[in-house]
């Protein structure tokens, strides 16, 4: 028989691979699993009616109290709820469970909802939602990305498969399909967990990481250059002192680092020369940790990833070979260093490198360092 005349839904047999794509995309793949997060984790796939009617109940009320969700909703289901951001002024379940019973909570006037057997998400909740967690995607990429997962084309016959639907003029929902399909392999959820864990991470990081490279261009613009730091990696790599090395290899920098003639037993000097090497010693292991992060990340995307999405979360839904364990070591490492190298860098502010480099550049200019 024809393929193109049995095959008309969405299947695994046909379609794993058009699935792999589509979720190894970031701004497609955010959009699916967030839906399937709602409908499996969140709402249990509308199988548990007393969860659903005290869902309601709280949607129902003019004002929702803490004290009301404590009576209706269990703390698994809260915590889940906090978690997606269907809460506007909660962050956590801590700072939940630290409000009074009195305290008014905010859930917008649209949130997600249940009619019959389909579950509503609004558009705006659900960008917001994945935003709060994935900064990177932004509102142009999702509504292209909407539109797009509206009407899939198989790539085995050309039928069109809907990954999501929509319902009136802003809700969508998952397709029952892909709901299914996605449902065999495994916690998606844990999945989306352990990605917001390693991208709070590296937020961190890159936040350090800036604060370092402002206070090395405060020094000189030119030692931020990508062919200056590619020879600072090499003076380091060798063991070898970092400004005589650059002034060797006849990197260009301004005057101040013409140091032949500067005593080097003076305190300035000493005080500005340790101040920079530290700073650009900082850099160099910054970098180092910016590639195993980068690593932590190839496990499940990019253009040479490890695994597809697919398998990703099957990998750590069963912890296969270590996985969970293994990134979380990693993390834990990483984030040691960073704890370490922050505290030291904490010991300099702004206005003090800006100081020291004036009062350097004075010391030069008077003569007093020949």
């Amino acid at each position: 028989m024809d393929i193109r005349l049995e095959h008309k839904n969405l299947s695994l047999e046909y379609d794993k691979k058009l699935i792999e794509n589509i979720l190894d995309n970031i701004d497609m793949r955010y959009i699916i699993l967030f839906l399937y997060i709602i409908r499996n984790d969140l709402l249990k796939d509308l199988n548990d009616e007393k969860l659903i009617e005290s869902y309601e109940k709280i949607l129902m009320l003019d004002e929702i109290y803490k004290g009301n969700v404590t009576t209706f909703w269990d703390q698994d289901f809260t915590e889940i709820a906090i978690d997606l951001g269907l809460f506007k002024n909660i962050r956590s379940i801590r700072e939940f469970e630290q409000k009074d019973d009195d305290y008014l909570i905010k859930m917008g006037e649209n949130t997600v909802t249940v009619e019959g057997k389909t579950i509503l998400v609004p558009d705006d909740t659900l960008f917001s939602m994945i935003h709060k967690k994935f900064k990177s995607l932004n509102r142009r990429n999702f509504n292209l990305s909407v539109t797009r997962l509206k009407s899939v084309r198989c790539e085995t016959t050309g039928v069109i498969h809907p990954f999501l639907y929509q319902i009136g003029e802003n809700d969508i929902t998952l397709s029952d399909d892909l709901y299914y399909i996605l449902d065999q392999f495994g916690n998606a959820y844990q999945a989306i967990k352990i990605e917001v864990t390693i991208n709070g991470f590296d937020e961190r990081f890159q936040e350090i990481r800036d604060k370092i490279i402002e206070f090395i261009e405060l020094f000189d613009s030119g030692l931020n250059h990508k062919v200056t730091v590619n020879k600072i990696k090499e003076a380091i790599d060798n063991n070898k002192e970092i400004i005589k090395f650059l002034k060797k290899e006849k990197i260009n920098l301004s005057d101040k680092f013409e140091i032949e003639e500067v005593n080097k037993e003076s305190e300035i000097f000493n005080k500005w020369e340790s101040t920079l090497e530290k700073l650009l010693n900082f850099r160099y292991q910054l970098d180092q940790m910016d590639n195993e992060i980068k690593d932590l990340k190839s496990i499940y995307s990019g253009k040479d990833k490890e695994y597809t999405y697919l398998e990703f979360i099957e990998k750590v839904s069963f912890n296969e070979d270590n996985i969970i364990d293994t990134i979380q070591d990693t993390l834990l490492k990483l984030r040691d260093k960073l704890i370490k190298i922050d505290k030291e860098r904490s010991q300099y502010t702004k206005k003090e490198i800006k100081l020291l480099n004036l009062d350097f550049e004075r010391y030069l200019i008077t003569g007093e360092a020949i």
